[in-house]
């Protein structure tokens, strides 16, 4: 009986708080149209023309008919142990550090900048504590010894991307500059009330930053949306940083698409790059909007990388493929290509010093 009253009040919570998101998170932003921009929602230009899919009702039924075949997905233990790194508190040298925290989430050091990608360092990439996709291995670095955060990069809105209490520690603790996709400051700022020093760049914007640095806001092909509402009223995207020491391109999330050979275009090659290989099974209905390891290597070749590393895999459960399946489908997709170290695998709590 317990349990049942647990679970009635449980759905009237759901009810009631999507309405009340419904209302105040339905419109995140007020610029011009544009090939991307319809008025009220952000949307792929490639996709203008296409059926729209439904998303709950064809993920399921993929899902379902996938682990028919396939089995369920083994997966590691949550929270697994690592030893972590303690990362230096600047590096003013001519080289760029990069320590792989886990999922999306890396802490780039260069000319003495300390720049976070999607952090999230919560136990569950959900808008609740109690349920959701579980975190299987500890952050590779721990939110105390951090150094001090200059700059936050965001993505975009989804809950593995834009943690709420992660932002809201770094902002009591370090105060950094946030950049991200339109409409996502608004909901940070005039939604949440978190009072950030936060701008919003559109597609092919960029902002020059501390004198010493340009980030720039690329497209890529995904979506966005928190909790039940508000499905693509921020725009989502990728960062190419400009630097004395090369150019950086961090993808965020992302389907395989031209947008990568349009980067190398515009910016002829890049020194870093980090790529998602995770969330990508069952195929059929996930890679419209994430990349296989296959695609991944793809990608690599299409930036004019130096070096790429692996992201986006081994912490969050959030499709149907077993744990240790993007990093060994990506080796697969490497010895194809003949690609070896130019694309790697970091080990969360890893850093890699690029020269």
């Amino acid at each position: 009986m317990l349990k049942l009253i647990g679970f009635i009040f449980f759905c009237f919570f759901l009810v009631f708080s999507s309405l009340f998101i419904f209302f105040n998170e339905s419109k995140y932003s007020n610029q011009a149209l544009s090939d991307h921009f319809n008025g009220k929602n952000f949307f792929n230009p490639e996709e203008k023309n296409l059926p729209k899919k439904s998303s709950f009702f064809s993920y399921y039924l993929s899902k379902l008919k996938y682990q028919k075949q396939y089995g369920k997905p083994k997966w590691l233990e949550k929270n697994q142990i690592i030893e972590q790194s303690i990362p230096l508190e600047q590096v003013n040298d001519k080289t760029i550090h990069a320590t792989f925290i886990g999922h999306s989430t890396f802490l780039l050091q260069l000319q003495g900048l300390n720049i976070l990608t999607d952090p999230i360092f919560s136990e569950r990439a959900s808008p609740f504590s109690f349920m959701g996709p579980k975190r299987s291995v500890i952050p590779g670095v721990k939110f105390k010894q951090l150094p001090n955060i200059d700059l936050v990069l965001i993505s975009h809105s989804h809950y593995d991307h834009l943690d709420i209490p992660t932002i809201v520690k770094l902002q009591n603790d370090y105060q950094p500059k946030f950049i991200t996709g339109l409409g996502n400051c608004y909901y940070l700022n005039n939604i949440k009330k978190l009072k950030l020093n936060c701008t919003e760049l559109d597609w092919n914007e960029g902002l020059k930053i501390f004198d010493k640095i340009t980030v720039n806001f690329l497209p890529a092909k995904h979506w966005s949306k928190r909790m039940m509402f508000g499905r693509n009223a921020s725009l989502w995207g990728a960062f190419a940083i400009e630097s004395s020491l090369g150019n950086i391109y961090f993808a965020g999330d992302t389907g395989y698409s031209d947008h990568f050979a349009k980067a190398k275009t515009k910016f002829s090659n890049f020194k870093l790059a980090m790529l998602p290989i995770g969330a990508y099974k069952p195929e059929d209905f996930m890679l419209r909007y994430h990349m296989s390891p296959a695609q991944a290597v793809k990608a690599h070749s299409d930036l004019n990388s130096q070096k790429s590393i692996a992201m986006h895999h081994s912490t969050f459960q959030l499709s149907s493929e077993n744990y240790h399946d993007p990093i060994n489908d990506l080796e697969i997709a490497k010895k194809e290509k003949k690609i070896s170290d130019e694309f790697i695998t970091l080990g969360i709590g890893k850093k890699i010093i690029i020269k």
